[in-house]
C-alpha cells in the first residue's frame, strides 16, 4: 500500500467520508455492503444530494470502454457495465426510469484516418473479447447510413469512425440519487448542510493522526478512519497541490426545436477526434436538451494567498457561464460539425470542475504522513462511468488489500509532461478564470450566449 504505517479500520469502526459526490457515495455503499465488518459509516457534505456544484450533478456523462492503450480502466468498465444494467432493472421494478442509456458510442476522426487513441482503443477492446461490440465505419457512406444526422460533420472531414454498441450515457444526477438511496437503505448516516455538514479541518491527536473531523459549526466528529472524497476541493482542503489540481472544463447545452436533426431517433454519444479537439457530446435527453463539452486543459482559479486552484462554481458565483473564448471556440467548432446550432441560443453553460492528476490516474490511497486518513480523489474527468463499482475498489484500499489498482492509484511523484491519453494537455499553459490581463477568460454574458 501507499503507506507502510497504515492500519486498516477494524470491524465495527466508525468511518467518516467527507464528500457526497460519486466517489464518496460509491465508497459509502460498498462499505455498507460489507455486513460482516459492520462499519459505522458517516458521510458529510455541505449541501443536499445531489450536491448542486459537484461534477456528477449533471444531465449526462459518458459510459465508454475506450481508453486507448490503457486496459486498467477498460477492465474496470467491463465490471461496471453489467452493474449499470442491474441498476436499470432495480429501477424498473419500482417504476423508475433507467439511469443507463445504451445508445452506443461513436468516435469520429478526420481525413480518413483513425487517430492513435481510437486505434489503440479498438485493439484493446478486441483483445479482451469484446470485438463483437465494435463496428468500423471506414467511409462517409457507412457513417451516414447508420447516423445520417452527422452529414455536416462528415462533409467537413469527420469521415471515418468506430462505433461501440455496448457504451452509452448515464443520467448522472439520477444515478447519484440512486446510489444515495441504496446507502440510506443500508443504514449509512448522512450529515448535510452548509454548517453542520461542511468540513472545516481534520481533528488530530497529539501525534498528528486523524481521529475525526471538525465541521463549520464547530462540532467535533470522532472517527477511526477519515476518507476525503472531496473532488476538486481536495487539494485546497488537505494541502495536496503537488498531487492534485482543480481545473474547470467547459460545458454547454442547447434545447433544439422538435423539427431539429437532434430529435432523430437512435443517436449515440459521440466524440470528434477527441484526443486532438477535446469535443464530445450526447444524444438529446428526455427533456429535450443536448449537452456538448470539451475535455481539455481547462481553466484554473487560484486562491490569492497560496495560489492553489479551487473550484469557482455557480453555487458561489450564480451569474457565471463559461469564458468568452471557450464560447467562441464552441461556436467555431459547431459551425462545421453541427451548423444547425448556429441559429440556436446556448440554453445553459457552466464550468465543470475536475480534480486532475498529472498522469490522469485517480489518487486513492492512505496518506503517507497522516495516519487514519485516506484520500479518494483525482477523478481527472473520467470517473462517473465507474459509479457502480469504484467504491468496491476504494473499500479494498481502505481495508489495506492489494489489487491491480493500488499501485496505479497510489501515492506517487507527479510525472512531468505527461497527460491523460484522451486529451493533449500536458504542455499547455492553463489560463486563469477572470484574469484581468486576459479578456479571453472573462465570463460570457447571457446576451453573448444567444445565437
Amino acid at each position: 500500500m501507499s503507506s507502510s504505517s497504515y492500519t486498516p479500520p477494524a470491524p465495527g469502526s466508525k468511518i467518516i467520508i467527507v464528500g457526497a459526490g460519486a466517489l464518496g457515495l460509491s465508497t459509502a455503499f460498498a462499505l455498507s455492503e460489507r455486513k460482516e465488518e459492520a462499519y459505522n459509516i458517516h458521510v458529510f457534505d455541505r449541501d443536499q444530494i445531489p450536491v448542486p456544484d459537484a461534477a456528477s450533478t449533471d444531465i449526462n456523462k459518458s459510459v465508454r470502454m475506450e481508453y486507448g492503450n490503457d486496459t486498467l480502466y477498460l477492465n474496470l468498465m467491463l465490471e461496471a457495465l453489467p452493474m449499470w444494467h442491474e441498476w436499470n432493472r432495480e429501477r424498473a421494478e419500482h417504476g423508475e426510469s433507467p439511469v443507463f442509456h445504451n445508445t452506443g458510442v461513436l468516435m469520429l476522426c478526420r481525413n480518413g484516418q483513425l487517430s492513435k487513441y481510437e486505434q489503440q482503443s479498438m485493439q484493446r477492446i478486441r483483445e479482451v473479447g469484446h470485438g463483437h461490440a465494435i463496428e468500423e465505419l471506414t467511409t462517409p457512406e457507412s457513417i451516414l447510413a447508420k447516423f445520417p444526422h452527422f452529414k455536416d460533420a462528415v462533409s467537413n472531414g469527420y469521415n471515418i469512425a468506430c462505433y461501440n454498441k455496448e457504451g452509452g450515457w448515464c443520467h448522472s444526477s439520477e444515478a447519484i440519487k440512486h446510489v444515495y438511496n441504496k446507502c440510506l437503505r443500508n443504514g449509512v448516516h448522512f450529515t448535510l448542510g452548509k454548517d453542520k455538514g461542511c468540513f472545516e479541518h481534520l481533528h488530530t491527536d497529539e501525534n498528528g493522526a486523524a481521529i475525526g473531523i471538525v465541521t463549520k459549526d464547530g462540532a467535533v466528529h470522532q472517527g477511526d478512519c477519515v476518507v476525503m472524497a472531496t473532488g476538486p476541493w481536495t487539494a485546497g482542503l488537505i494541502g495536496l497541490q503537488d498531487k492534485l489540481r482543480a481545473t474547470g472544463q467547459v460545458v454547454i447545452q442547447f434545447k433544439p426545436p422538435t423539427s431539429s436533426i437532434f430529435h432523430t431517433p437512435g443517436q449515440p454519444v459521440w466524440s470528434a477526434d477527441v484526443s486532438n479537439t477535446g469535443y464530445y457530446g450526447f444524444p438529446i435527453n428526455p427533456d429535450g436538451k443536448i449537452k456538448i463539452a470539451r475535455h481539455a486543459a481547462g481553466y484554473l482559479n487560484p486562491r490569492t494567498d497560496d495560489k492553489v486552484s479551487t473550484p469557482r462554481t455557480q453555487t458561489s458565483n450564480p451569474t457565471d457561464t463559461i469564458p468568452i473564448k471557450a464560447l467562441r471556440d464552441f461556436r467555431e467548432f459547431l459551425a462545421n460539425f453541427f451548423p444547425e446550432t448556429s441559429s440556436m441560443d446556448v440554453s445553459y453553460a457552466r464550468v465543470c470542475w475536475y480534480s486532475d492528476t498529472a498522469d490522469g490516474h485517480f489518487l486513492i490511497a492512505p496518506h503517507p504522513k497522516i495516519e487514519n486518513l485516506v484520500i479518494a480523489s483525482g477523478d481527472s474527468g473520467h470517473l462517473m462511468k465507474f459509479l457502480p463499482n469504484i467504491g468496491i475498489k476504494v473499500a479494498e484500499i481502505i481495508e489495506g488489500k492489494e489489487n491491480e489498482y493500488t499501485k496505479v492509484w497510489g501515492w506517487r511523484e507527479a510525472p512531468s509532461n505527461q497527460s491523460d491519453g484522451s486529451r493533449d494537455s500536458a504542455s499547455v499553459t492553463v489560463p486563469i478564470l477572470e484574469d484581468p490581463s486576459n479578456d479571453d477568460t472573462r465570463m460570457a454574458t447571457l446576451e453573448e450566449l444567444k445565437a
